[in-house]
């Protein structure tokens, strides 16, 4: 019996073997393990480049031909690191590297081990340093923010945990071949201008719902996503309405409404150009072919004709446009500093109530006039007591001591924790009961150190609020 519990485990795990192979879900080998591309001069200069260049934008032209199925669908990104050319198929981590670079067919090795390659359709490539990344993409039905680096040792791509999931725009939604996030190498910032989030195993109403209409930057270094404001609805209506994208060194160019447009994301601004010979030159770089900017020059090739050209992109020509990347939000600011203005507010109210509370005081006893009621302060009998005492020796220029203090409240014959309790207890009181009719936080009755005993205090009634207090006290034995 035990013998032919272990066959069935043994024929089970066969059947579940031989359905992964047959599904084609796993690593296979009919996936093309070398790819060629007819060498040209824009080959050759594009690997001469001193610095890395950021992935190409992908055309829909076949510069390559892969036999298997699912690669013929892609489209695919050039790009070059440390001096070699790679070539890196859409959303599916199949990475390849080029071989021979001097030959006139380039042969491009297949240098991965992905075993499943359909969870990051449109994840943005980008390079820093000796390292390949992608992030986000579309996939098992939703799209996803994980970051991952490609793993020289292993072949596989690993995931690099961020401290919050944020999804790339969906480029192919906008029927472009190019990529709307950017990275700036320099800064080791990568930059999006909105967020589409798409999750079809839940119901949405309308189809905005999917957008998230903010800028966010990630810091490549510390893995931290920072939101930097509302995406300018202006420049979100760019990218939905245009058909023409290509990464440039600071950010993107778009061609749209008969202007060419230039978007920096380190200095949050966009300039246009409007002149249409740049304008009708840029859109003829169309689908047929691969292109990339370096230096304010476009480097395209025809695919079909291979026909090798460039377009110089200057800088000067551009002027600033009425708006921005994004918008900086003032919610926060406000949320910030409006319980500061609150509170001045406040103060100010408070002190302009006290000033007109003591001006009243002090004219009803020139005039002879007993106090509104409004304005009185009810010293309870003990309180009173205590402020005769330092009243009487505050007029002779004296200060009271904590002795005679204790005897003026009753508790010179109670231990020492509750006659402090109770000397503070009282005087907390008369104080907080004065500032009523004060323009500042003063205290009625003050302190300073014993002459005698630095370890203790002696207290005293300021010069300034002898008058007031007499008056006070009088109104109140009335």
């Amino acid at each position: 019996m035990y013998l032919d519990q272990i066959l069935r485990k043994v024929k089970k795990l066969l059947v579940l073997l031989l359905g992964l192979i047959l599904s084609g879900t796993t690593f296979s080998a009919e996936l093309d393990s070398v790819l060629t591309v007819k060498n040209s001069p824009f080959f050759k200069d594009l690997i001469n480049k001193k610095e890395p260049i950021q992935p190409l934008r992908s055309p829909k032209f076949g510069f390559i031909n892969p036999q298997h199925k699912d690669l013929k669908r892609r489209t695919f990104q050039f790009f070059t690191l440390q001096k070699r050319l790679y070539l890196h198929f859409n959303g599916s981590g199949l990475l390849y590297q080029l071989d021979n670079p001097n030959d006139s067919i380039l042969s491009f090795k297949r240098i991965d081990d992905t075993e499943n390659y359909n969870y990051n359709l449109e994840a943005f490539l980008f390079t820093h340093g000796n390292e390949i990344y992608n992030i986000g993409g579309y996939g098992y039905w939703k799209t996803s923010g994980t970051l991952r680096k490609y793993n020289y040792k292993d072949f596989e791509w690993d995931a690099e945990p961020v401290d919050q999931e944020i999804h790339m725009p969906y480029a192919d939604q906008l029927g472009t071949f190019g990529q709307l996030a950017w990275f700036n190498t320099h800064t080791q910032h990568l930059y999006i201008p909105y967020q589409r989030i798409i999750n079809e195993g839940v119901k949405t109403n309308k189809e905005d719902e999917q957008y998230e209409k903010k800028v966010y930057r990630l810091d490549l270094k510390t893995k931290i996503w920072k939101k930097l404001g509302k995406t300018h609805p202006d420049y979100f209506e760019l990218l939905q309405n245009t058909k023409w994208v290509l990464p440039t060194d600071s950010g993107q160019l778009i061609c749209f409404n008969h202007k060419v447009y230039q978007i920096n994301f380190e200095e949050n601004t966009i300039k246009e150009n409007d002149d249409p010979s740049l304008m009708q030159s840029l859109e003829r770089i169309n689908y047929d072919h691969v292109a990339y900017y370096h230096n304010q020059t476009i480097y395209y090739l025809n695919g079909k004709t291979q026909q090798y050209d460039s377009v110089k992109v200057r800088s000067a020509s551009f002027e600033k446009s009425d708006f921005k990347v994004w918008k900086k939000s003032n919610t926060g600011t406000i949320l910030g500093i409006a319980p500061i203005f609150i509170i001045l507010a406040a103060a100010a109210a408070r002190k302009r109530e006290a000033k007109k509370k003591r001006a009243e005081v002090l004219e009803s006893a020139q005039q002879q006039k007993p106090i509104g009621a409004a304005v009185k302060i009810k010293f309870n009998q003990t309180e009173r007591q205590l402020l005769r005492l330092l009243l009487d020796k505050s007029k002779q220029n004296e200060t009271t001591n904590i002795t005679e203090i204790n005897y003026a409240l009753g508790i010179k014959d109670k231990n020492i924790g509750l006659q402090k309790k109770v000397r503070s207890d009282v005087m907390n009181s008369i104080n907080e009961k004065f500032n009523f009719l004060q323009e500042d936080d003063t205290d009625l009755i003050c302190n300073l150190r014993s002459q005698e005993d630095k370890r203790y205090f002696e207290y005293f009634i300021d010069k300034s609020n002898i008058e007031l207090l007499e008056i006070m006290l009088k109104e109140g034995d009335d």
